[in-house]
């Protein structure tokens, strides 16, 4: 494989123009910005990880000293690097060295075993791969290894924080040799319109599919963001989310780079740990996504520690209950934001601060500037305000299509450039602010009657027994799908399956009150903290 180029008729030239004459893209790159940052401010802190305290001068040198190295190992522009790291400093080294050398970037998962690995690495051939020695109990660096024993592409693995199996290279011992470049004299070949990276969708409706992106549909959720919540160099940032997602790298990756503000990284999210972090390093900036937000409201922790410092909390990924929003914003009194995007085009739709929260309050907002959204119908026409459809849009961000699936960009795209999301939405008509109901997939048809899980999820949230729910379909072959209830339950309550339904029986319609309740102590969840409803599924049926 030569070169990753875009889906062809997704970055059209009259797309490309209309961009940039409305200012959503310009012609720079995100390592531009890490550069200015570098020479304007060396000593300025740019990354707390752990024990690390790097600053932007420091930075810049880690990167330029891993860059030299991988090009000494023969990697160029148009290369496929797989990039396999949990949320460490070392992933930003990584990232932006890559970059420099014009690199497309293959975002693995940091917790993907070896099955996953080759399936990741075999939709885009890749020269190369840096991991972790270890990561969650697992030797990735092993698999890796084995991995490149029987592939004809992938020549190199790089490790990180341990050793290296024979016939790898350390990543740890470059930068402890460092080389004789400066910092500052990089070349950056890629175009902000080239594809440089990769990042797999969430895989919860069927095998992940690898994305492109380009510097400028990556950074325009950043740009966009930044401005709405006016974050600068003088903020803080916070960093759980995945790297490997587009999420955590709009959020990590790229606002850090935009901004010039600190970043501080933590690989598996605790939330304890999150509060003590907060406090610590005075953290201003938090997003994150709904369970890891039930964590810090549920948490023996909170109050023991100061949370004052934070001016915005903002959550992306899944839907979050309304009764556990009000829960949250009782807890941790600092301005909260719903927001929704997807792998595909990154954020696209979130809340103002200046919004009535209660008048907004389960909705995921309104379009971000450089975003077109319409609710549609079966037959593509636009629904009324308050009915329900399937959410499309056009976006300044939307990728450069699924690489190597000319089959799914033919069924995500129609031929006018709309991206077909697969979530049901409908618009509140006094507040213009979007409402997602469910994925379309996901609704369950009892006996050719549509329940949305969503709705039942709502109702079940507001019972004090509950903590958490998700709501499935199971097969029966008499209504063709029954609905069934997974239910975590509050560890100060006692709740029985009957009690459950009869709640629901006041609040919901006959056919949409779960027959079956399952109580689970956790939930399968990806790497986004999503709920991977099709393990449940498999599991009750």
């Amino acid at each position: 494989m030569s070169r990753v180029t875009p889906a062809p008729g997704r970055l059209e030239s009259h797309r490309v123009e209309q961009a940039y004459q409305a200012g959503f893209w310009h012609h720079e790159r995100v390592t531009d910005q890490l550069l200015r940052h570098a020479n304007e401010r060396p000593e300025a802190v740019a990354i707390v990880d752990g024990e690390y305290r790097l600053s932007w001068g420091d930075l810049a040198q880690r990167i330029a000293c891993v860059r030299t190295h991988l090009r000494d190992l023969g990697l160029t522009h148009g290369d496929v690097v797989a990039l396999q790291l949990p949320n460490w400093h070392e992933y930003t080294i990584a990232f932006h060295a890559l970059q420099q050398l014009g690199c497309v970037v293959l975002q693995l998962g940091a917790d993907w075993k070896e099955p996953e690995m080759e399936q990741g690495l075999a939709s885009a051939p890749a020269k190369a791969i840096v991991s972790p020695a270890a990561f969650a109990g697992y030797e990735t660096a092993r698999a890796a290894s084995s991995l490149m024993e029987a592939s004809s592409t992938l020549a190199h693995v790089i490790v990180v924080r341990g050793e290296a199996p024979t016939g790898c290279h350390s990543l740890d011992e470059w930068l402890s040799v460092g080389t004789g470049s400066s910092a500052y004299d990089w070349t950056q070949p890629a175009s902000p319109d080239e594809v440089v990276r990769l990042v797999f969708t969430s895989g919860t409706t069927g095998r992940p599919k690898p994305i492109m992106h380009t510097h400028n549909t990556t950074i325009h959720s950043s740009r966009t963001l930044a401005a709405a919540f006016k974050l600068s160099s003088d903020d803080v940032l916070f960093s759980y989310v995945p790297l490997s997602t587009n999420y955590g790298a709009i959020m990590g990756l790229f606002l850090h780079a935009l901004t010039g503000a600190t970043l501080v990284y933590m690989d598996k999210f605790s939330a304890s740990g999150t509060l003590e972090l907060v406090e610590r390093e005075n953290i201003t900036f938090l997003p994150g996504t709904p369970t890891a937000f039930m964590a810090l409201t549920n948490s023996p922790a909170l109050s023991r520690f100061d949370t004052a410092s934070l001016k915005v909390m903002i959550s992306a990924g899944s839907s979050f209950p309304v009764q556990a929003i009000r829960a949250l914003r009782a807890a941790i009194p600092s301005p909260f934001i719903e927001s929704y995007g997807m792998n595909e085009f990154g954020m696209g739709f979130w809340c103002s601060l200046d919004d009535d929260e209660e008048a907004v309050i389960g909705s995921i907002g309104r379009p971000i500037p450089g975003l077109e959204a319409r609710v549609v119908d079966t037959n593509k026409s636009d629904v009324a305000a308050g009915e329900t459809g399937e959410l499309i849009i056009q976006s300044a961000g939307l990728c450069a299509g699924y690489h190597g699936r000319p089959e799914a960009n033919a069924e995500s795209w129609d031929n006018e450039g709309w991206f077909y999301t697969g979530d049901l939405a409908s618009v509140n008509a006094t507040t213009g602010a979007y409402h997602i109901v469910g994925r379309s997939k996901e609704v369950i048809i009892r006996g050719g009657a549509n329940v949305s899980p969503r709705e039942v999820e709502e109702a079940l949230v507001t019972d004090p027994r509950v903590r958490e729910a998700a709501v499935i379909g199971l097969p029966d072959d008499y209504y063709g799908e029954t609905v069934c209830a997974c239910v975590i339950a509050n560890d100060s309550e006692s709740v029985t399956d009957a009690q459950l339904i009869e709640y629901l029986r006041e609040r919901l319609a006959g056919y949409k009150v779960p027959t079956r309740v399952e109580f689970v102590d956790a939930f399968p969840l990806n790497a986004m903290g999503k709920v991977q409803k099709r393990v449940l599924v498999e599991r009750f049926s």
